[in-house]
C-alpha cells in the first residue's frame, strides 16, 4: 500500500540514477511501456534525458525491465493489479476506474521496506513473509556488506531533531560506530527533520543532509505535450521517494572496484546516496532497486506457461475428481481456469480443493521437468484469502512422463506464507513402482510414489506436501495417504491422453 501526501503535490518528476547507461543503449530492443498511465508517467521525466534535451541521470530508467505483468494484490478490483518494473522502481495501477488525473492515480512500491523485511505485499495489509534480500544496497554488484537484509537493524528507529549537525554514524558488519572527520563536509549537514506517523501509528523522524535535501527539491526541465517546461520542483520527493525510515549512515563499499565512503539514507521506495569522490552530478544517485526487487522476487520464479502433456498429469480443463476420506466428507477437486497474477508474468493451472480442511486453491505448471507446484491459497466460506503459500523456486510435484520406478527428484525452495515466518524445505519424490489399488472407483494399476517435505510438521493444515500417494497417467491421483488421513477416488472426468 502506498503512503499518500498530507498535502496535494502537483506530480512532476526527476531522475537520479547510479546507471551510466546512455539514454538510447536499451531504447530500440526494450519492452513496451504497455499501459497508458504508465507511459504518461513515464514521459514527464524520461523522455527530455532519452532524447538528450536535457543531461541528467534516470529517476525511471531508459525503458522497462520487462513487459508489463498482473500481481496478485487482494485490495485490488479483481484481487489483481497491473505493475511494470524500471531499473529505479515500480509503476502500479491499483484501481484502473479511478481519477487518472490524480498524481496518485499510478503510484510506486515500497521496495525498500520489502526488501528489507522479505516480506512481499499482496494487499493494503497482507504480505507473504519471507526473507530480507541479499543485494548490496550501494556500490558494485559483488559487495557483501551492507545488503538490504543489514539494514533491517537499523530502520523504523526514530531520531530527534539534529539540524545543523552533521552525519557521522558509519554502518560496518559488526555494528554502529562514529566518524568525526566523515561530518567536515558541508554536504552531510543535515538541513531538513521530517516527521509522520511511523508504522507503529506513532510519530517518527528522520534527519536529511544538505546533499540529499538539494537533490529532492531541485528544479528542471519536464515534458508536457511535446514540449519543454520548467518545473519547480523538479519531483514530488513523497511520490519517488516515500518518507526516509533512517537517519543516514556511511559505509566503506567498493565503487568501480575501489573502496570509497558513501553516505546512504533508505526511504521507503528508493534508496538514495552521496558519494563525495564521485564528479559533480553524479555524488547524490538513487540505486537501481526495481533492479534488485525484480530480480529478488522473480529470480526463483521465472516466466511459465505450461507445455506438454497436461491431460497426462491429470490437469487438463474440465476435470474433476471425488474421494472418500478417512476423516467422513468427501473432497473434491477441479481444475478451474489459469492465474496470471498468482505469480507475475506466468500463466499456471488452478485446481480448486474442498474437504473436511476447508478450501484450497492450487498453481501448477507442466513442463520439461514434469509437473511443478507454484503454491497454494487457503480460501473462506466467501472466497476470501486466508492463508497463502508460495515456494521459491516452485517444487517439483512429479518427474516427467513416462514413470520409471527409481526416479528420484528434489527441490530446495523457500516457503513464503502469510501466516508463518519463512521456511526453507527440501522436497523429494521417489517412484516407488506399480501397485494394483482397490477404490470405490474401481481397481488401477496406478505408480506408487513417496513424497517428503522437511517442513511438514510445522505446516498449517492443508498445506503439507508429505504423503504416499498413487498416480495414474491420464486419471491422475488415485489414492493418498499422510500421517493423519488417507484419501482414495470416487469418481473422476476422464479425457483422452492427448487432450490439452
Amino acid at each position: 500500500m502506498q503512503r499518500h501526501p498530507r498535502v496535494t503535490i502537483v506530480l512532476v518528476l526527476l531522475l537520479a540514477s547510479v546507471s551510466l547507461t546512455p539514454p538510447s543503449a536499451r531504447a530500440d530492443a526494450a519492452p513496451a511501456i504497455s499501459e497508458p498511465a504508465f507511459a504518461r508517467l513515464w514521459e514527464l521525466t524520461e523522455r527530455p534525458v532519452a532524447r538528450a534535451a536535457v543531461i541528467r541521470s534516470w529517476l525511471w530508467g531508459p525503458a522497462p525491465l520487462d513487459a508489463a505483468v498482473t500481481e496478485r494484490y487482494v485490495d485490488a478490483p479483481g484481487g489483481a493489479r497491473r505493475v511494470q518494473y524500471f531499473d529505479k522502481g515500480r509503476m502500479e495501477l491499483t484501481d484502473p476506474a479511478g481519477d487518472p488525473t490524480s498524481p496518485w492515480y499510478v503510484t510506486s512500491g515500497l521496495l525498500t521496506r520489502e526488501l528489507i523485511s522479505g516480506r512481499v505485499q499482496i494487499g493494503h495489509a497482507t504480505y507473504l513473509n519471507g526473507t530480507g534480500a541479499a543485494v548490496p544496497v550501494a556500490g558494485d554488484p559483488t559487495n557483501d556488506f551492507p545488503t538490504y537484509r543489514d539494514l533491517a537493524a537499523i530502520v523504523d528507529q526514530p531520531q530527534p531533531d539534529r539540524t545543523g549537525a552533521a552525519a557521522t554514524t558509519v554502518l560496518t558488519p559488526s555494528g554502529t560506530s562514529t566518524r568525526d572527520d566523515l561530518g567536515q563536509d558541508a554536504a552531510v549537514r543535515f538541513v531538513r527533520y521530517v516527521t509522520y506517523t511511523g508504522p507503529a501509528g506513532t510519530p517518527v523522524g528522520y534527519n536529511i543532509p544538505a546533499a540529499f535535501w538539494a537533490f529532492m527539491t531541485q528544479p528542471g526541465m519536464v515534458e508536457r505535450g511535446g514540449s519543454l517546461t520548467h518545473a519547480t520542483p523538479l519531483f514530488d520527493w513523497l511520490f519517488v521517494l516515500g518518507y526516509p525510515i533512517a537517519d543516514p549512515f556511511w559505509v566503506r563499499a567498493q565503487v568501480a572496484g575501489v573502496a570509497r565512503w558513501v553516505l546512504v539514507q533508505p526511504f521507503e521506495r528508493r534508496v538514495l546516496t552521496y558519494t563525495p569522490d564521485n564528479p559533480p552530478g553524479w555524488q547524490v544517485e538513487m540505486g537501481n532497486i526495481g533492479q534488485h526487487y525484480w530480480h529478488w522476487r522473480y529470480g526463483a520464479t521465472p516466466p511459465t506457461t505450461s507445455t506438454g502433456e497436461l491431460a497426462g498429469y491429470g490437469i487438463a480443463q474440465g476435470r474433476e475428481w471425488s474421494y472418500a476420506t478417512t476423516m467422513g466428507i468427501d473432497t473434491t477437486w477441479r481444475i478451474s481456469g489459469t492465474s496470471d497474477s498468482f505469480t507475475g508474468g506466468s500463466t499456471l493451472i488452478t485446481r480448486e480443493e474442498r474437504g473436511w480442511n476447508g478450501r484450497f486453491v492450487s498453481y501448477w505448471s507442466v513442463g520439461p521437468s514434469g509437473l511443478v507446484l507454484h503454491g497454494q491459497d487457503q480460501l473462506d466460506a466467501d472466497g476470501n484469502l486466508r492463508d497463502s503459500v508460495l515456494y521459491w523456486p516452485p517444487v517439483r510435484y512429479l518427474p516427467s512422463l513416462p514413470l520409471q520406478t527409481g526416479v528420484h527428484w528434489q527441490t530446495n525452495a523457500t516457503v513464503l506464507s502469510i501466516g508463518s515466518p519463512a521456511r526453507d524445505t527440501i522436497v523429494s519424490g521417489l517412484v516407488l513402482g506399480r501397485d494394483l489399488v482397490a477404490t470405490p472407483a474401481g481397481f488401477f494399476l496406478a505408480w506408487k510414489i513417496e513424497l517428503a517435505s522437511t517442513v511438514d510438521r510445522t505446516a498449517p493444515s492443508g498445506f503439507g506436501l508429505s504423503a504416499t500417494l498413487w498416480f495414474e497417467p491420464g486419471i491422475g491421483v488415485i489414492r493418498w495417504q499422510t500421517r493423519s488421513y488417507a484419501a482414495q477416488l470416487k469418481s473422476a472426468t476422464v479425457l483422452p491422453l492427448d487432450a490439452s
